[in-house]
């Protein structure tokens, strides 16, 4: 109890009234509130999240749109594709599928 007592004696005779103040402003500031520290290492985490999700679309989306560009420029590689994903074949032609 004496412990605490000295260190109640000690804060009161360096921190005058104005520094407690800030000092407890400063720390309802941090710590309660709906823009507590915590919540923006939350809203951090999100943003990283976020700002993955959108370069995976970036890349997606680049690659669709070469492949829409190859698909619209060259017809080999158009009936390659009719071909082979949706199983179609010229006339008088047999398709045989091997699972």
């Amino acid at each position: 109890m004496k412990t605490v007592v000295e260190i109640f004696q000690f804060v009161k005779s360096k921190l005058n009234k104005y520094w407690i103040a800030i000092i407890v402003g400063l720390v309802l500031t941090f710590l309660v509130g709906e823009y507590n520290i915590f919540n923006r290492i939350s809203y951090d985490r999100q943003i990283s999240k976020l700002r993955s999700e959108i370069e995976s679309y970036d890349q997606q989306n680049e690659d669709n749109t070469r492949k829409l560009k190859e698909l619209q420029s060259d017809n080999e590689s158009l009936e390659k594709l009719a071909r082979e994903q949706y199983q179609m074949v010229k006339p008088n032609e047999e398709l045989y599928i091997i699972k």
